[in-house]
């Protein structure tokens, strides 16, 4: 089942083998939850959300046609239920902060990066999440699907219903606004220096 395509394995699972659903979780679940994740941040959310999914694709397993490809069709049942949590619950977004910082002295010459510079590093992660985190939903969906999710145009099109102009402009103005509000920040966190 490994070698079958996506679109194989959907019409194997369409005519009752049931094992293609633990391959389809093996191939998707993650990239399925990462996806919602980065919408809601909330990982309790992205997990209902991602379950939902795959309930979805087994029970509507029937009314799947190969006309377009099968990631196309599992996303555009993400993006549905993620508008629908959204609109139910106006997810109450709040980014989670990292602990993660060592307080070890480094004092030897070391290729990794110094702790100011992973402070640095840290601190702009943060402010990106933060800035895209700001969008209108439409664009932080269209770049997410676009810069982590790596979709193509035609694909993001298919999942959001709009138009290909329009995720082109919905990506285009995404980017402009996160450049508008990084800019300033990336110059205060690198001491004002030109980014």
């Amino acid at each position: 089942m490994q070698n079958m395509t996506d679109e194989e394995l959907m019409l194997s699972y369409q005519e009752g083998n049931m094992l293609a659903m633990d391959e389809f979780l093996r191939r998707y679940k993650n990239p399925v939850y990462h996806f919602v994740l980065r919408l809601s941040w909330n990982p309790a959310e992205a997990q209902d959300i991602t379950q939902e999914v795959f309930l979805r694709l087994h029970q509507h397993r029937d009314e799947y046609r190969p006309i377009a490809k099968f990631s196309t069709w599992l996303f555009t049942i993400a993006h549905n239920l993620s508008v629908s949590r959204l609109r139910q619950k106006k997810w109450a977004v709040s980014w989670p902060r990292s602990n993660d910082e060592s307080e070890e002295l480094v004092e030897f010459e070391s290729p990794d990066p110094s702790p100011r510079e992973v402070a640095a590093n840290q601190e702009v992660s943060e402010k990106l999440k933060e800035c895209i985190q700001g969008l209108p939903f439409l664009q932080k969906e269209a770049l997410v699907l676009r810069e982590y999710e790596k979709l193509d145009y035609q694909e993001i099109s298919k999942i959001l219903h709009t138009p290909l102009s329009t995720v082109k402009n919905l990506i285009h103005r995404a980017r402009m606004n996160l450049k508008d509000k990084l800019i300033p920040s990336l110059k205060e966190i690198r001491g004002g220096t030109d980014v």
